[in-house]
């Protein structure tokens, strides 16, 4: 009888058991969390296909960009009359210097007894009735010192230098009353002053394969917005003041150092589609596009970088958003202006990019 009641006593508390673990489970669901990784959040943008232009802005100046310089080019001696110096205006027909006509007239006055003799040689010949042959050589000699003695004569007007148009002075050689001057020496230099220009210099080299119909934008603040096209290039010696203290403005500006210092300045005389009269305050800047493509594949220029590949070379590549992975991609680039690069290979512009 005891061995029953304990028997009964065990399945009654395996019942409980039981009963209590039913329970459990019942209202005390257990969740086991899963571990989600970081979400990494990149600053993206987009290629795009569009229209690239590789452009250059350079100062313009409303100037007299036409200039001539002035020498005794038949002609050389002792300057007795010089009459302009450094910015001074003159007008058409205005003496500029004159050289002494001592030697000249000495020249002449040779000139002139050899012609004399000449002449007395063939008058004689031909009152004698000499050969026809003898007067003819007489006659030929005579004809060549009256050509010698006209060419000393006519050399009188070469001793006055005249302004051939208005313009100003605008550089004087190292000559003074008193300096001798050789033949085609150049003794001034003056600018025409009826050819008033829009002009550009490109003192640092900043162009290449700008020509005759070029086009340009141009603007001044908010004064003067029109557009126009180069319709003459003139090139000359580098002016040194001007590379120092003008026209630094733009791409162009800064000159690099005397080592980079250009012996020749291109300058681009712009005619503007506008008639436009600039303010004398306030740089005005000429625009030149010197490439342009359509339909190119375009990034910021930010997105591409260099990088080493896996044969030790180093090219061009950009990271690119793939389903939320950075995938770096190798690229041909091509022209970079204003913040955008042209891609000519690699992407077809439907891309997310991933920038730096």
């Amino acid at each position: 009888m005891k061995k029953l009641f304990m028997i009964f006593t065990a399945a009654a508390v395996a019942a409980a058991l039981l009963t209590s673990c039913g329970k459990a489970s019942a209202e005390d669901e257990i969740y086991i969390p899963i571990r989600v990784g970081n979400t990494v959040n990149y600053e993206t943008a987009h290629a795009i296909v569009g229209t690239i232009l590789e452009q250059v802005t350079l100062e313009g100046r409303v100037t007299t960009p036409y200039t001539m310089d002035l020498a005794f080019n038949h002609i050389g001696g002792k300057i007795v009359e010089l009459n302009v110096r450094q910015d001074m205006d003159v007008e058409e027909g205005d003496v500029i210097a004159v050289l002494s006509g001592d030697s000249l007239e000495e020249d002449i006055e040779v000139q002139r007894i050899k012609l004399d003799s000449a002449r007395s040689v063939y008058e004689n010949l031909q009152a004698q009735h000499a050969s026809d042959e003898d007067i003819e050589f007489a006659r030929i000699d005579y004809e060549i010192e009256q050509f010698n003695y006209d060419t000393l004569v006519g050399k009188r007007e070469f001793l006055t230098l005249r302004a051939p148009f208005s313009g100003k002075i605008t550089s004087m050689g190292n000559y003074r009353v008193g300096s001798t001057i050789n033949m085609n020496s150049s003794l001034c230099t003056i600018s025409d002053s009826s050819k008033v220009c829009l002009t550009v210099s490109d003192y640092n080299a900043s162009l290449s394969d700008v020509s005759f119909g070029t086009r340009v934008d141009v603007k001044q603040g908010a004064l003067a917005s029109t557009s126009g096209k180069v319709v003459d290039t003139i090139t000359e010696e580098a002016d040194w003041r001007a590379m120092m203290f003008g026209n630094g403005g733009g791409n162009g500006g800064g000159n690099g150092g005397w080592g980079n210092t250009p012996s020749e300045v291109t300058s681009y005389v712009i005619q503007c589609d506008d008639e436009i009269e600039f303010s004398e305050l306030g740089g005005i800047e000429v625009t030149f596009t010197t490439f342009r493509r359509d339909d190119a594949v375009i990034v910021p220029a930010e997105a591409v970088f260099e990088a080493t590949d896996s044969n030790n070379t180093t090219s061009n590549f950009v990271n690119v958003l793939m389903q939320g992975i950075k995938v770096q991609t190798p690229v041909t680039v091509g022209v970079t202006s204003g913040g955008r690069t042209e891609i000519l290979s690699g992407l077809d512009g439907s891309e997310t990019l991933i920038l730096p």
